[in-house]
């Protein structure tokens, strides 16, 4: 396994370990470091062992500077990165400093205030071994999209947007508050905000929201921003509102650090109240969907038939001939009309009863006589078979 990478921060103030620990705690790289209070401590660290990094203040006040602190360990070790950060009382002296660096290639200087995310690639860099100066002054996309293709910034009732920050002004005990948007205008300020710069500290935090994008895009879902900016004189912490919003809320330096709980709490919630104003839109990172353009009607490539399959000609079938028929006129008798009920009475009346013959009657009933009858009307078939008398009934 590889050692962890060491870093050396030499500030009698303790200034530079702040900010080399909060920036590694952002960039969750893990890293060895060493802080030590002035230029013969460090120089005695460096006789130790090796660092990846040293990050040194100009004036050690111990006789030795930080330029000179930088020669000898560059002489010493001349693969270790340096950066020397330069205060407000080194105004003077940095001009000759930067061209001292770039002369000797010994040391890199950065200028008070320190912009957050050049030392953070700056120390990315120093981890990976890589070269600190072109990281510095390289702006490096955390993706291959434009900005020009990202939608513009959502519309905010300000109104009710002043009501959320006093709120939140009130619930934290902040010094300030300050509504920016990611493209580094300043919407709202609530508070003393006469201390401190509030342009360029928009300025200097804008490029905050580009990385909640970059990191929106890396791990997916809608993740939240808190950073927390620990000074000498001010405290600083930045809350994300959507994709293209952010609060700073600012602190005496003394007793920022004392308020986390606060605005971990009621600065989230008001970040979310704020989401909520601005609606979808502060969660819509990529610009609107192109539209396909349509097919062209005249361009268009006519639409082709299937081809028909070819059928054998048949000869056309034979029509049968006519037949000739005759019309032959029905001659029906006339039909007799249905007996009603009246006349069927009729028959069985007295007088019709009294004017049978009774010896005709008997005859019905006399098998000669039926013998007879059955022989006349077979004349011209012979006589009835026993299996036909039985059939009509004249014999069981």
């Amino acid at each position: 396994m590889a050692p962890l990478p060491r870093i050396l921060t030499v500030d009698p103030s303790g200034g530079a370990a702040g900010i080399v620990r909060a920036a590694l705690r952002l960039l969750e790289r893990p890293a060895i470091q060493v802080d030590v209070p002035g230029g013969i401590e460090a120089f005695d660290e460096v006789e130790r062992g090796h660092f990846r990094l040293l990050i040194s203040a100009v004036q050690l006040g111990d006789g030795l500077s930080g330029a000179e602190l930088a020669q000898r360990v560059r002489q010493r070790q001349p693969e270790t990165h340096i950066v020397l950060l330069a205060s407000p009382q080194d105004a003077l002296a940095v001009n000759s400093l930067e061209q001292l660096g770039q002369e000797t290639g010994a040391f890199l200087v950065l200028r008070h205030p320190i912009e957050p995310h050049q030392l953070l690639r700056i120390l990315y860099a120093a981890l990976d071994g890589r070269d600190i100066v072109s990281a510095a002054f390289t702006t490096q996309p955390g993706s291959d999209e434009p900005l020009g293709d990202m939608p513009p910034v959502p519309v905010l009732d300000l109104s009710a947007a002043r009501r959320v920050l006093d709120s939140a002004l009130t619930d934290v005990g902040a010094m300030a508050a300050i509504l920016s948007t990611r493209t580094g205008d300043v919407l709202i300020e609530r508070g003393a905000v006469g201390y401190l710069d509030r342009e360029r500290l928009t300025d200097a935090l804008a490029p905050t929201v580009s990385a909640t994008i970059d990191m929106t895009r890396l791990i997916g879902g809608r993740p939240a921003a808190l950073l927390f900016y620990d000074g000498d004189n001010y405290d600083v912490f930045v809350l994300s509102v959507g994709l293209h919003h952010f609060i700073s809320l600012v602190f005496d330096g003394q007793n920022g650090l004392r308020a986390y709980g606060a605005v971990n709490r009621y600065g989230r919630r008001a970040a979310e109240d704020l989401i909520a104003l601005i609606g979808a839109n502060a969660l819509i990172l990529d610009g609107p969907a192109q539209q396909m353009p349509l097919p062209d009607e005249r361009s268009a490539e006519p639409e082709v038939e299937p081809p028909l399959l070819a059928r054998a000609e048949l000869p056309p079938a034979p029509i049968p001939p006519r037949r000739k028929t005759e019309t032959v006129a029905a001659i029906s008798a006339p039909l007799e009309p249905e007996p009603d009920a009246a006349s069927l009475l009729s028959l069985f009346s007295k007088n019709n009863l009294q004017a049978l013959d009774a010896s005709s009657l008997d005859d019905l009933f006399n098998p000669d006589k039926l013998a007879e009858i059955a022989s006349e009307t077979r004349q011209d078939t012979g006589p009835l078979s026993y299996e036909e008398a039985r059939e009509l009934g004249l014999i069981p």
